[in-house]
């Protein structure tokens, strides 16, 4: 059912993490592509061969504009700074799509989502975004992320990874950490993997409706990661987990954000509540289905600097 055909994409959010990788697989793919963001200047430098956009979220008459004419869209909700941000973003865009007919949305949850993970401010969040989308009477994908593998390259994430060979991350609960150092399994999402089934979703349209959680082949105990890690940062590393409410303040600290160090808290106190694979994802039927290859984490640490 896959169209190799070039078409015409809209991809907002194009020069963040998620939506700039979007953009250069769709570009490697000979598609036409509308590189939407609020800084049309950054947009051209980042994407010279991309359609610059301009529009916020929140502008209706922008998202239209952006969307015109396209036979497909990628969208992704940014972290919210304020109560009513999501709500709004969503009731402009939906608005603007409808206006304009959009053929197709390829949606990514941007986090754990679905009624498999125990509930958290985060997973209820993105599972509430994904069941609005389906919901919305736009013809839609979702892409159901895990956590995202690019979360083990900044310092503020892993302080002491380089200094004292220390994997603190994922973290799991001090009472579990016995049980589950060597078990329990943390599924990931490439950036990279994630752009090219959001690219490859683009082209089937018979898949509207459907939901798929996405991930990177192998999930990973936290012992065989940290030996991955170690290759990485040229050193051994020793899995060592901190709680998620360590965790939480860790990076709500350093952000200067108590509503993130709760957030994240929670969230990775929920994803501890499963066991062994219980996180894992097929991606050999991801491949499948979207005849697409996958990279292995292995080979994503592998190449970075």
């Amino acid at each position: 059912m896959t169209s190799s055909s070039p078409k015409t994409i809209a991809i907002f959010g194009a020069t963040g993490a998620q939506g700039a990788p979007v953009v250069k697989e769709a570009l490697s793919k000979g598609h036409i592509v509308r590189a939407v963001a609020r800084d049309v200047a950054k947009i051209a430098a980042v994407h010279p061969d991309a359609i610059a956009v301009a529009a916020d979220l929140s502008d209706e008459v922008a998202v239209a504009k952006a969307l015109h004419g396209v036979d497909a869209a990628f969208l992704h909700f940014p972290m919210p700074s304020g109560p009513d941000d999501s709500q709004n973003w969503a009731a402009a865009f939906f608005a603007a799509a409808h206006q304009v007919n959009l053929p197709l949305l390829v949606y990514v949850t941007g986090g754990p989502s679905g009624d498999r993970f125990p509930s958290s401010a985060i997973v209820d969040g993105t599972t509430q975004g994904m069941k609005a989308v389906l919901g919305s009477g736009i013809p839609s994908i979702v892409l159901q992320s895990a956590v995202y593998l690019e979360n083990l390259q900044p310092e503020i994430f892993l302080p002491d990874l380089r200094s004292e060979g220390k994997l603190d991350y994922p973290p799991i609960p001090k009472t579990m950490k016995m049980k589950m150092k060597m078990k329990m399994k943390m599924q990931w999402t490439s950036h990279l993997d994630q752009a090219t089934l959001a690219v490859a979703a683009m082209s089937r349209p018979d898949l509207a409706g459907q939901s798929f959680e996405i991930g990177t082949p192998q999930a990973l105990s936290g012992a065989e990661l940290a030996e991955l890690m170690g290759k990485w940062v040229g050193r051994d590393v020793a899995f060592d987990p901190m709680t998620p409410a360590e965790f939480g303040t860790r990076v709500g600290d350093a952000l200067g954000s108590p509503g993130a160090a709760f957030a994240l808290g929670d969230l990775y106190g929920a994803i501890a509540k499963l066991d062994g694979d219980d996180m894992a994802v097929d991606t050999g039927a991801l491949e499948a289905t979207f005849g697409v290859k996958l990279t292995s984490v292995a080979d994503h640490i592998n190449s970075w600097s």
